[in-house]
């Protein structure tokens, strides 16, 4: 199983829609043996959701997947990634993103469907600033070996809770400036940017940071 597979399995509704990759990019990228696929959906209840799959072989794997609500509800964003490097190291991480660090919105908004999920044990990651963006749900985990099978069953445990989440789609008022945040914080750092940087060039990595991954974040 894939994050490809977990999206067109939990939310079959979403419709795949290249016509709103950035244009220039293709939904797959190879120079020589490295593969960079980029897939994204629409739907009635989202804004839009991407996915990235990098493969780089030997070295580097990745896939990453965000999924934004409509910007007219206070539903969280949806992240998930997982990272192989040189078959050595891997790193997972799931999150349901809060917009707001208000208590009541993260009982309303978090706690009420993650409830019986583990609470995050650190304040502190290297990798992230889990004073922003970040929820107590936070799902991170690293090991020398590949753990791939139980990172894809706890994806699809979030995204269970997730379709709930959106399908209650509490209307507020626009938070757009809320999506426009959020991209900002994530495009200045995501590790993406010096891998792509390193394997294409640094035009292209400037590029799809800001064009693809995190489509706000140059409003």
């Amino acid at each position: 199983m894939t994050l490809l597979n977990s999206i067109e399995t939990l939310f079959p509704e979403f419709e795949k829609d290249n016509s709103l990759l950035p244009a220039g990019l293709e939904p797959e990228k190879q120079e020589n043996t490295i593969i960079l696929r980029s897939h994204i959906w629409r739907g009635e209840i989202i804004r839009r959701a991407r996915l990235c799959e990098l493969e780089i072989p030997g070295k580097f794997t990745a896939e990453t997947l965000v999924i934004y609500p409509d910007w007219q509800t206070k539903t969280p964003v949806f992240g998930t990634e997982y990272i192989t490097i040189a078959n050595k190291k891997f790193f997972g991480a799931i999150d349901f993103h809060p917009l707001s660090q208000n208590e009541i919105y993260l009982k309303e908004h978090i706690d009420e469907y993650l409830y019986d999920f583990p609470s995050r044990t650190t304040e502190l990651s290297k990798f992230y600033d889990l004073s922003t963006f970040f929820s107590n749900k936070f799902w991170i985990k690293k090991m020398d070996k590949d753990f791939h099978e139980e990172y894809i069953d706890w994806v699809d445990r979030y995204l269970e809770r997730y379709r709930m989440a959106l399908m209650a789609g509490e209307v507020s008022s626009n938070n757009y400036d809320f999506h426009v945040a959020y991209d900002k914080h994530m495009a200045e750092n995501d590790p993406a940017h010096g891998i792509l940087k390193s394997y294409f060039s640094e035009e292209f990595a400037n590029f799809y940071v800001k064009e693809f991954l995190f489509n706000l974040s140059s409003k």
